[in-house]
């Protein structure tokens, strides 16, 4: 049986940011979910790979993407 590691990436806030980050991380292939709680975003995005570094590196480059979208949405 193949190995399968899996990271779950959750965030909250802002609605039009969690819509951004939402769209991010589907044009990059990852799995989201996201409900909308008393007018905030609740964000959960799922990076499963079958190599523990190649699971890190996803996840790295998902969070940079998405810290770049919190800087933007901030300014």
């Amino acid at each position: 049986m193949a190995e399968e590691h899996t990271m779950e990436v959750r965030w909250s806030g802002d609605v039009p940011l969690g819509n951004a980050m939402a769209d991010a991380a589907r044009e990059r292939g990852f799995p989201i979910e996201m409900e909308t709680l008393d007018g905030h975003a609740v964000l959960a995005i799922n990076v499963v790979d079958s190599d523990l570094q190649s699971l890190r590196d996803r996840v790295d480059e998902l969070l940079v993407v998405l810290s770049a979208l919190e800087e933007a949405h901030k300014g």
